[in-house]
């Protein structure tokens, strides 16, 4: 879910480090997401439930009402949890040096992990930097 603002956001430095000794500067783009923002999407995946006197009526009906509560409430929990948005990512994987734009935007998970597509290592994003960089 994004905003009509998310292109003002202004990059920042962040690091990619791996179980290594190596670190690396990237830029991101991060979009950190207040309170009202997080509710009002929290609420839009909740009106999924709105879909619950439709999917009663198809057999077997016990099943689909279930998944249609269960889908719901999953997606509404990770979009209340959504603190920050990975917008974008660029910088160079600190185990080979490959220069990339990394894919694995969306909801910021604290460590965010992402993948090189070079070496395939799995590479931590850092928000501050890390003792000894």
């Amino acid at each position: 879910m994004s905003t009509a603002d998310d292109g003002a956001v202004p990059e920042r430095t962040v690091w990619l480090t791996y179980p290594g000794p190596g670190v690396t500067e990237a830029r991101a783009r991060i979009a950190e997401r207040s309170a009202q923002w997080r509710r009002a999407g929290a609420l839009k995946q909740l009106a999924l439930w709105l879909l619950l006197p439709l999917v009663a009526l198809v057999p077997p009906h016990f099943p689909w009402i279930l998944i249609v509560l269960v889908l719901g409430g999953m997606r509404a929990w990770s979009r209340w949890n959504e603190h920050a948005t990975l917008l974008s990512l660029h910088g160079p994987c600190p185990k080979c040096g490959t220069e990339q734009e990394f894919t694995e935007t969306g909801r910021m998970k604290f460590p965010h992990k992402v993948t090189c597509q070079h070496c395939r290592w799995d590479l931590r994003v850092e928000l501050t930097p890390p003792r000894g960089a």
